[in-house]
């Protein structure tokens, strides 16, 4: 029964790698992750289903390991500050536990041979053993490696599905939501509604700051 629920779970990362090599190469999909315009018209042009094609679209933008920023912008100003970061933390989240699953089922060995020498991946590995919450607390909120490679490497750890899945939401909402509050201030009806936006942005962003050298003081005396 394990080894079937196994199976059943490789089949369908296989399916989700092919469709993501479908939608960014044969269709040119790059062309629109780099261009924020281009994001915006080829989103808007689904209409009804603009949200569901945005989810989806950052789902595998975040399987590939490239920037997301372009993304959060463009949710940002087509769905504005609350739906924007809803859609867009749907999405990441997807994107990360499909990155976590293909590198814990289907391409250990390959990511094994590509990064498992690296020292940050040795760090994540003994502090995933050490504290699983606080090392995820400092590669999430702390940009010493890129988000989307991490996503992989902790598929090669020990920490458990669900403990990687929640901690790494809670970790990444607040840096999430500060550019897609930022982009949702431009599509802001009015001045003052502008501002609000801008300054509930801002006090996130010095929050992160100060939690951040919390957490590198932290690190420092270990």
């Amino acid at each position: 029964m394990k080894n079937n629920k196994k199976r059943i779970i490789k089949f369908l990362i296989i399916l989700f790698i092919i469709l993501i090599f479908i939608l960014l190469f044969k269709y040119d999909g790059l062309k629109y992750i780099k261009d924020i315009e281009k994001l915006k018209r080829l989103i808007k042009s689904f209409g009804i289903l603009a949200p569901l094609s945005y989810i989806l679209l950052y789902c595998l933008v975040t399987v590939t390991t490239i920037s997301t920023l372009p993304l959060s912008l463009a949710g940002g100003v087509l769905f504005g500050p609350i739906y924007g970061i809803i859609y867009t933390m749907i999405g990441a989240s997807l994107g990360m536990v499909s990155s976590f699953l293909i590198a814990r089922y289907i391409a250990k060995d390959f990511i094994e041979r590509k990064f498992s020498n690296l020292e940050i991946f040795k760090k994540i590995n003994e502090g995933v053993k050490k504290d699983g919450p606080f090392i995820l607390a400092v590669t999430r909120l702390l940009p010493i490696f890129p988000f989307g490679i991490q996503n992989y490497l902790y598929g090669l750890t020990s920490i458990s599905f669900f403990k990687y899945t929640i901690f790494s939401i809670i970790f990444i909402l607040p840096g999430t939501s500060v550019f897609v509050l930022l982009a949702g201030a431009i599509t802001a009806g009015n001045t003052k509604e502008a501002a609000k936006i801008s300054l509930i942005a801002s006090l996130i962003f010095l929050a992160l700051t100060l939690i951040t050298r919390i957490i590198q003081k932290k690190i420092k005396n270990r």
